[in-house]
C-alpha cells in the first residue's frame, strides 16, 4: 500500500503538514496499525554512540551512530527533529540533514512510552518514532529501528515495520529500576526475538544477560554501549540506569 498521488495532499497548502508527500512512497502493508516499514541496512559495529544533544561535539561522525536516549525535551518540541520535518523549510530541513547524514547510522528517535500513559499516546510515540526514521532514509541517511514496548498490547504496535533478521536498537535506561520494569523489558526483547529475530541487537545502557541472553541464543549479537550516566559514574550502574 502507497499513498496515491491524488491524495498527497487533501486541499491546497503550502506546508505538507499531514507528511503525506514524504510518506507517499512508504509501505504500509505492515500491520494493521500500517506504521511505514524501514529498510535493514548493513553497518559494521561502531566506535560508539552519540546522543543527539552531543551531535556537534562528534568530531569523528562516520565511527558512531546518532541515538535519541534522552529526555525528550532534547530532541522533541517546536524545534524538534520532527516538527523540523514536518513545518520547516526547505534550507531548515536540509540544514538538520547535513547535521547528521555523515554519522554511521541514525537511531530512530526514542520518543517515550510509558506504560501508564493513555494507549493513543504509546501509539503516537512509536508512530512518530518511525515516521521520523522512514524520512530521514528518503534523504539517504543509514537509519535503524528503535524498538520500545510496554504491555503485550504494545507488541504488534511496536514491532510493526521492523524487517526480519534486521539490526534494531534498544535503550534500556529507566527500564531496570524495579522488578516491573525489568519484566515488561524482559518480554518485550522475548517477543521482539520470537517475532523479528534480529541479527543483531545494539543496547545502549546495561544489559543483563537474564534478559538478552535470548537474542544470543537466537543466533543473533549484542552491541551493548554504557549510557553517559554509566560513564560519569566510572562504570557503575546507578541512577536512572537501573
Amino acid at each position: 500500500m502507497t499513498l496515491k498521488e491524488e491524495t498527497v495532499r487533501p486541499r491546497k497548502s503550502d506546508k505538507d503538514v499531514f507528511l503525506a508527500e514524504k510518506l507517499k512512497n512508504a509501505n504500509f502493508n505492515t500491520g494493521f496499525y500500517q506504521i511505514p516499514e524501514i529498510d535493514d541496512i548493513e553497518i559494521d559495529r561502531p566506535v560508539g554512540l552519540v546522543l543527539w544533544s552531543n551531535r556537534h561535539k562528534c568530531k569523528n561522525k562516520k565511527n558512531h551512530g546518532l541515538i535519541f536516549f534522552e529526555y525528550d525535551c532534547k530532541f522533541d518540541g517546536k524545534d524538534g527533529i520532527y516538527n523540523i520535518l514536518k513545518y520547516g523549510s526547505d534550507d531548515e530541513i536540509q540544514q538538520l540533514i547535513n547535521e547528521i547524514k555523515d554519522f554511521a547510522f541514525v537511531v530512530c528517535p526514542d520518543y517515550s512510552v510509558y506504560g501508564n500513559f493513555p494507549n493513543y499516546k504509546q501509539i503516537d510515540a512509536m508512530a512518530r518514532s518511525r515516521e521520523v526514521g522512514y524520512i530521514l532514509s528518503t534523504y539517504d541517511v543509514k537509519v535503524i529501528v528503535n524498538f520500545r514496548a510496554t504491555y503485550d498490547w504494545t507488541y504488534e504496535l511496536a514491532l510493526t515495520g521492523i524487517c526480519y533478521n534486521a539490526i534494531v536498537a534498544v535503550g534500556t535506561l529507566g527500564c531496570l529500576r524495579d522488578n516491573e520494569s525489568r519484566l515488561l523489558l524482559k518480554n518485550s526483547i522475548q517477543a521482539l526475538v520470537e517475532y523479528v529475530k534480529p541479527r543483531v541487537v545494539i543496547v545502549y545502557g546495561y544489559a543483563p544477560n537474564d534478559i538478552f541472553k535470548i537474542v544470543k541464543n537466537s543466533g543473533g549479537e549484542i552491541w551493548q554501549f554504557d549510557s553517559e550516566i554509566t560513564k560519569a559514574f566510572g562504570g557503575h550502574y546507578y541512577g536512572n540506569e537501573i
